[in-house]
């Protein structure tokens, strides 16, 4: 953002107004540095500051952003969105701080299952029968385009196999716009192996796409796939409020960030029979 001369300077709500728009484009970095220049042009506040944590947060600058809430909670102490998003940041931090002191595997944000943002599919090209004594449940996995294929193996180099073929066509399309995707061994029994695939960060070119389509259902929640020992009960996802509905909250709270349907649920197999609609719509539609 370039740096405004005094008689060019806008209103502060205008400024604000504009932080808002770009965080519900999913276009964190230009919004981190906007709450930025706001908070050093026109002094912190609870609202920007809520904003800066939640940038923060999306870029994973964890430390930074519960900090950001923190100043807000200074501000002022009954800031609940700042109050809860603190909490539930410093349980995080100290979390993966133990689990990074010992032999555990997991990240605790990949193995949750969100709507629109992660999927449950099982390997194909599973070739080494073996393959399940050199890996388990909680490990994590690199997705590699191979030309028309998507390869899944290990952070130590071992090969698991290929994403379904539909799946990877959709991936691949998001993944040379922009999107990138990290992904994580939920089970691993003889040569079948599966996988939750999430998407860790969405281009701006694809705002308001998600990466897997969606179905109705009667209730979705937050699904753990990893050891229930390695996740604190307290540990849960960021804090929904700030992401259902479209404008500022009471507290300065950013809504409608990542906007799904409540009543819809993710599609956890990609087999030839899931086509959104009935007739692929869903992958033709983004590819």
């Amino acid at each position: 953002m370039k740096t405004e001369s005094t008689e060019n300077l806008k209103p502060k709500s205008q400024y604000a107004d504009e932080a808002v728009q770009l965080a519900i484009a999913g276009q964190w970095e230009e919004a981190l540095e906007l709450n930025r220049f706001i908070i050093d042009r026109f002094g912190a506040d609870e609202e920007s500051q809520n904003r800066l944590g939640k940038a923060l947060t999306e870029l994973g600058q964890l430390d930074e952003a519960k900090s950001a809430y923190e100043t807000a909670l200074k501000l002022n102490p009954l800031n609940s969105i700042a109050r809860k998003n603190a909490a539930k940041l410093e349980t995080l931090l100290q979390t993966k701080e133990a689990l990074r002191a010992g032999p555990a595997r997991v990240d605790l944000n990949l193995f949750v299952e969100e709507m629109g943002k992660t999927v449950l599919t099982a390997l194909d090209g599973v070739s080494d029968p073996e393959v399940c004594s050199k890996v388990a449940a909680g490990d994590l996995a690199e997705l590699r385009v191979e030309g028309d294929a998507i390869v899944a193996e290990t952070a130590r180099g071992v090969r698991l196999g290929l994403v379904e073929a539909k799946l990877a066509r959709r991936l691949t399309t998001f993944m040379k716009s922009g999107n990138r995707y990290q992904a994580g061994v939920t089970s691993c029994e003889d040569t079948s192996i599966r996988l939750i695939i999430r998407e860790t960060y969405q281009d701006p070119r694809n705002a308001g796409k998600p990466s897997f389509p969606m179905r109705r259902k009667r209730e979705v929640d937050f699904r753990p796939y990893t050891k229930e020992s390695l996740i604190p009960r307290d540990v849960d996802a960021f804090d929904e409020e700030s992401e259902e509905g479209g404008e500022a909250g009471e507290d300065g709270e950013l809504e409608g960030l990542h906007a799904v349907d409540d009543d819809a649920e993710p599609i956890e197999d990609f087999g030839e029979d899931d086509e959104a609609g009935g007739d692929g719509g869903d992958e033709d539609e983004d590819e």
